[in-house]
């Protein structure tokens, strides 16, 4: 059986629940709860609630008893393209998605401490429309992720604690583009991908208060190769589709190990200052392979030829500020520069993703038992000329996303 790259399967769609991404680099989603949206992400030093199992599982060690999160964030992308071959304007079909999270801690003791986490951090989806210009790309690609992330902090000293977890993710993915014989631009079919997957990796973390008002905090995790199994399926001419390699087929998706560092300062007894590094290891996306139980005849080859990505890695700098106005209200703000992975002759309509840059901002209701969280964070893309696409897609990008999240901590 022949190892192929799959033309249309170099995507990485996810969502889950029906998400779509909007923050990070590539096909990373790292926006799970409103404080950090607010706060740009730089919170994995500061952060103080049960979504520290997300952004830093060392830090649950400061939360008493029994404490949960549930929130959810709405994402609105708008993206479109002008070719400069037509000097036409494509613009991707309008989508509202919800990105939800679910956290749970518990203080087993004084030093031990155990928490579960339930969220979406890799994928995107992009939908055109089916006689749009670049149809022999890409027409729709999603993939949905789901993770289960149970964590184990330990205080090791009253100022530093390390944390170790497993994450079980399913995911699936879906893809679309219609088919024509290279060079001709004359459309002969139809092809559709689905596919789904389990696989595993881990996490860790550390947090260390440095002094009285500094901390450091330290957040890792794992690369996870997943391996989806799923069919092909083609509607194309009669004559054609005998050539065409329908039935079942498996891809191999590498997810990018994440490192984020932060630290954090208190000035006084109202202003918390966090400056955050998030180093994201997207060169082990380099080629996208494909297996299919039936062979690709040689008269279509092209069709289904090696498709390098050539990823590279990203680091994601953020800053963020957080003002106590008294001990009921919390405001908060920050920016963050988000660079993206994807070389110009890679630069297509299945992950259209340029230069970031990104700006937060949000409250937070404190009260005895409970915390209400609001934010909106804005994506203001860099437009990006294409002029070297390795499929001849060359153009124009222009992107805008806003984000509107919620989050609900309780302690019990």
């Amino acid at each position: 059986m022949r190892k192929l790259l799959l033309v249309g399967a170099g995507l990485f769609s996810f969502l889950l629940h029906y998400t779509a991404p909007c923050h990070a680099a590539g096909f990373l989603i790292y926006n799970q709860h409103a404080a950090a949206n607010a706060s740009t992400l730089a919170y994995t030093a500061q952060v103080d609630n049960p979504s520290a199992v997300f952004y830093n599982p060392a830090a649950i060690n400061q939360l008493s008893n029994t404490q949960l999160s549930a929130g959810g964030t709405i994402l609105m992308p708008r993206t479109k393209f002008k070719s400069f071959t037509t000097g036409k304007t494509s613009t991707m079909k309008d989508h509202t998605y919800l990105l939800p999270s679910f956290y749970l801690t518990h203080k087993l003791n004084e030093k031990l401490s155990f928490g579960m986490g339930s969220f979406s951090h890799f994928g995107l989806c992009t939908d055109w429309h089916d006689n749009w210009e670049g149809r022999f790309i890409s027409t729709f690609a999603e993939l949905r992720t789901f993770f289960l992330n149970p964590v184990i902090s330990y205080q090791v000293h009253p100022r530093l604690s390390l944390a170790a977890g497993f994450n079980a993710v399913y995911s699936d993915l879906r893809f679309k583009r219609a088919l024509n014989l290279k060079p001709f631009p004359l459309e002969v079919g139809r092809g559709d991908i689905d596919a789904d997957a389990i696989d595993y990796g881990f996490n860790l973390a550390l947090l260390y208060h440095l002094t009285d008002n500094i901390k450091l905090g330290v957040s890792y995790r794992s690369a996870i190769e997943i391996e989806y199994d799923g069919d092909a399926d083609f509607k194309a001419s009669s004559l054609l589709k005998p050539l065409l390699p329908e039935g079942g087929v498996t891809l191999d998706v590498e997810l990018p190990p994440i490192l984020a560092g932060g630290i954090a300062t208190t000035i006084g007894k109202k202003w918390t200052i966090e400056f955050d590094v998030i180093w994201i290891g997207y060169s082990t996306y380099d080629e996208l392979f494909a297996d299919f139980d039936k062979e690709v005849n040689p008269l279509i080859k092209n069709q289904f030829a090696p498709i390098p990505r050539d990823y590279r890695d990203v680091i994601d700098y953020c800053i963020s500020a957080a003002y106590q106005v008294n001990p009921s209200l919390t405001l908060r703000c920050g920016f963050l520069f988000d660079r993206s992975p994807v070389p110009e002759e890679n630069f297509d309509p299945i992950l259209p993703d340029p230069d970031k840059y990104i700006f937060g901002t949000g409250a937070s209701i404190n009260r005895e038992k409970w915390n209400l969280h609001l934010s909106y964070y804005a994506v203001f893309t860099r437009d990006t000329t294409v002029r070297r696409n390795r499929d001849g897609l060359n153009g124009r990008y222009e992107a805008f996303c806003s984000l509107i999240s919620m989050s609900f901590d309780y302690r019990f």
